[in-house]
């Protein structure tokens, strides 16, 4: 392979990965949005904006979803699960706690393999 099919390749990875999350993202974004109704913030106007939203995401996003989906369910809840666990770790996060992830993060992009080699990440068996 020469260098031009390497960067083109490179950059399809990169386009599918970036519209991997984007499905992924999508698809808490919805499940966040069903959480909210009967809340106090969700009145009218945000109902009514939550609902377009909605509805675009879907058309937009619902069949790449489920092929990522049907490919690996185990694999899929288990990142949804992770990303999900991360969002109410920061949203819940002191400032002073935020700083600290924040300096831990950019360690370990500092050091991936290094870190990659010592720490292990857990996904659930799911039945």
């Amino acid at each position: 392979m020469d260098r031009e099919e390497q960067v083109i390749n490179e950059a399809i990875s990169d386009k599918h990965l970036n519209y991997l999350k984007s499905v992924l993202i999508a698809q808490l974004l919805l499940e966040a949005n069903d959480e909210l109704k009967g809340s106090k913030a969700f009145r009218q106007n945000i109902k009514y904006q939550v609902g377009k939203t909605n509805k675009l995401l879907e058309e937009v996003y619902q069949e790449g979803f489920n092929t990522v989906y049907h490919n690996n369910p185990e694999m899929c809840i288990n990142v949804l699960n992770k990303i999900d666990g991360l969002i109410h770790k920061i949203k819940t996060a002191t400032i002073d706690e935020l700083v600290m992830i924040d300096a831990l993060v950019d360690r370990y992009f500092e050091n991936k393999d290094e870190i990659n080699e010592t720490q292990t990440a857990e996904f659930t068996k799911i039945e």
